[in-house]
């Protein structure tokens, strides 16, 4: 409990510290693999700037069955980003997750939080690409989540 409060608590201060701009909205797939369940995964995202360098990502991604085991996690995190040029810019990131995993008809399905960073590399002022790495503190299945991905800003 002690540590979901500290994450809590680091990610509102990210929030308080950013300067007060709303912005874009943006929406994308992602290519994951899920290391505890080591399996493969596919996800949907959809971004939206909240102030300048602060945006939320409600994020859902599924990972295929691998040893009669798969899984899905729904995620609502928040990236404080630092553009380090016009084209690049990374991210910390701290969050929420339910997540679950299991065998067919015996799923176990939990809530817990994030946290991890990724960065990204804009082709154009609408796509880009990134990285991402993730750690999910969920009780019993915890996982990292390492995923690749492209972005479509609208």
């Amino acid at each position: 409990m002690k540590k979901f409060l500290l994450i809590i608590v680091a990610a509102v201060a990210c929030f308080a510290t950013a300067r007060a701009e709303k912005g874009d909205m943006a929406f994308g797939v992602n290519l994951l693999y899920g290391t505890e369940i080591e399996s493969f995964g596919t996800g949907l995202k959809f971004q939206y700037s909240v102030i300048d360098q602060v945006r939320l990502e409600a994020s859902f991604n599924y990972f295929f069955e691998h040893k009669e085991v798969h899984g899905w996690d729904l995620n609502l995190t928040g990236h404080y980003l630092f553009d380090l040029s016009d084209k690049f810019t990374v991210y910390p990131l701290a969050g929420l997750t339910i997540a679950s995993a299991g065998a067919h008809g015996n799923m176990t399905t939990k809530f817990g939080a994030n946290l991890g960073g990724g960065c990204e590399f804009h082709i154009t002022p609408e796509w880009s690409v990134g990285a991402e790495v993730r750690y999910s503190i969920v009780a019993d299945i915890d996982q990292a989540v390492l995923g690749i991905g492209a972005t479509y800003k609208f």
